[in-house]
């Protein structure tokens, strides 16, 4: 079963999307609503591989 944390934004989505600045691949927004201070450019997937609770 697919990791849904892991959902890279459809290429046809309509969806306003930022790139990571860790793993450099486009995520819809709410992956970056995760209230980590000093990290709003990390996805919620890379803060995760680096032991942050999110």
């Amino acid at each position: 079963m697919p990791d849904p944390t892991h959902l890279y934004a459809p290429k046809t989505s309509t969806e306003p999307t930022q790139i990571c600045e860790k793993c450099r691949n486009p995520y819809t927004l709410d992956h970056f609503q995760h209230g980590v201070e000093g990290q709003e450019c990390v996805c919620r997937r890379c803060l995760q591989v680096m032991g942050y609770k999110v």
